[in-house]
């Protein structure tokens, strides 16, 4: 990166005001900075533009005729008053001069905005970048809890294992899961018989006083299997067992002891 004190010196150096030491020492730097060579080009080029750019300054006729009469008044040339023919010869190069400095000047103010641009945007990508990294982190958070949240549920569900009352069918098996908290659970069950259309199994969950709780009826598919969530008809202090009974279609408000195929605790 090329500082103010280096750019002062190639301003310098472009307008040819550098001693022929601080030139030798100048040159030396540019011969060893790529960057400060491109800087350099990059100004000779403006200077160039600027110098090409000033039109030339033809002297006032009134001028020309002074200086016709005296050489033939005096039959010898007379000069012109130097204050007077300096100021118009030299003003061009002296605007060309002011221009180009003021040139250089905002050049390398705009060098110096572009890096502080350049600076700043990779600042905001950086942030960007934590910020996408704390947005993951979050989720990922959020995702530890859930996972804590659904394995504390875990552990307070109690599971019941039902076994089939029924002779002809010891292959049922069934499992009920209950939530005491929540107040619901999940029953699931397998080969069990399909019922008449006008028949439907119900769920009963047994509270600690030995009473039935009616917690919904079901079918099964083709295959005897169930899968369903469920939730008793009234609040359970705490579950004493499960059951199924086989009961009219859409069920009843006391279970058919007699049609009981499924119990367990």
């Amino acid at each position: 990166m090329i500082d103010e004190r280096m750019e002062e010196q190639a301003a310098l150096h472009v307008l040819g005001a550098l001693s022929e030491a601080e030139s030798r020492e100048f040159t030396q730097a540019m011969t060893a900075n790529p960057e400060l060579r491109e800087f350099v080009a990059r100004l000779s080029a403006v200077t160039a533009a600027m110098s090409g750019a000033v039109p030339k300054v033809e002297p006032p006729p009134q001028l020309r005729a002074k200086v016709l009469s005296q050489v033939a008044s005096a039959q010898k040339i007379v000069s012109l008053p130097e204050r007077k023919f300096g100021l118009v010869s030299w003003l061009p190069w002296a605007l060309a001069t002011c221009l180009a400095i003021l040139l250089i000047v905002l050049f390398a103010q705009d060098m110096r905005f572009r890096q502080t641009v350049g600076d700043q945007a990779e600042q905001i990508d950086k942030l960007n970048q934590l910020a996408q990294s704390l947005q993951s982190a979050t989720n990922e958070l959020r995702r530890t809890v859930l996972a804590l949240q659904e394995t504390n549920r875990l552990v307070n569900l109690r599971v019941a294992m039902l076994n089939s009352l029924v002779a002809d069918a010891p292959k049922t098996v069934a499992v009920s899961l209950w939530d005491n908290e929540h107040q619901d659970g999940v029953f699931v069950a397998e080969n069990l018989k399909a019922l008449p259309s006008d028949r439907d199994y119900e769920l009963w969950v047994i509270d600690e006083n030995q009473t039935p709780v009616a917690a919904g009826v079901f079918q099964v598919d083709a295959n005897g299997k169930i899968r369903m969530e469920f939730k008793p008809a009234r609040l359970i202090k705490t579950a004493g067992m499960f059951a199924v009974t086989e009961e009219a279609k859409g069920g009843v408000a006391s279970p058919t002891m007699k049609n009981m195929v499924l119990a367990g605790n």
